[in-house]
C-alpha cells in the first residue's frame, strides 16, 4: 500500500511535468525572495490595463542552444495587475530607454507575495507585497558562425514592453 506522501509526491511529479515553464519559474522566484508565496493565476492568457501595473524588469537569464531564457518580475499596488499576458510578444527597452527590435515571447507567469522583511506575518497583509514574475524566450540571433551575436546576461535590468497586437484592414 502506498502511503499519502508517496501520493504527494507522485502528484507533484505529475504537476511538473505537465507545465514545466511554470515549475522552473517558480523555482527562480522562491530562490530569489526568501519566504514567497505562490498564488494561482485564474487568467494567465489576460493581461491588465491598469494604469498602475508597472513594466516588467528583466532580473535573470539563462542561456540555451536555440533560444535564452529571460525571468521578468514586477511588484504592483494590487493583485490583479498583470503587466503581460502568457504568450504575449514583447520588445526589450534597454537602459536608455531605447526600445530594440529584438522581442521575446512569455511562456509562463506566476503572481507572488513576498515579505517586505524577514519574518513578516502572514496575517499581516501590509508586510507583503504582490508581484508577478515572468519567464520568456528570446530566440538567438542568426551570425555567420552560427553562435548567439549577445550574451544574454547582458539583458539584466532591461523593461519589457508589451507589443501592440496589429490590426489587419481590408
Amino acid at each position: 500500500m502506498i502511503g499519502l506522501g508517496a501520493h504527494l509526491l507522485v502528484a507533484m511529479q505529475l504537476a511538473v511535468i505537465a507545465n514545466p515553464p511554470v515549475s522552473s519559474l517558480d523555482a527562480w522566484l522562491v530562490s530569489r525572495f526568501h519566504g514567497t508565496q505562490l498564488l494561482a493565476d485564474s487568467m494567465p492568457t489576460t493581461a491588465s490595463v491598469a494604469a498602475e501595473s508597472p513594466l516588467p524588469r528583466i532580473e535573470g537569464t539563462r542561456a540555451g542552444r536555440t533560444a535564452d531564457t529571460l525571468y521578468a518580475l514586477h511588484f504592483g499596488a494590487r493583485l490583479g495587475t498583470p503587466a503581460l499576458a502568457v504568450h504575449a510578444v514583447v520588445q526589450l527597452m534597454g537602459p536608455t530607454g531605447t526600445i530594440t527590435p529584438r522581442s521575446a515571447r512569455v511562456i509562463a507567469r506566476r503572481a507572488f507575495r513576498a515579505p517586505r522583511r524577514p519574518g513578516a506575518p502572514s496575517h499581516a497583509d501590509a508586510a507583503w507585497r504582490y508581484g508577478w514574475s515572468y519567464q520568456l524566450l528570446i530566440p538567438h540571433r542568426a551570425t555567420a558562425n552560427g553562435v548567439a551575436a549577445v550574451p544574454v546576461a547582458r539583458y539584466r535590468g532591461w523593461l519589457l514592453l508589451a507589443v501592440a497586437p496589429t490590426v489587419q484592414t481590408r
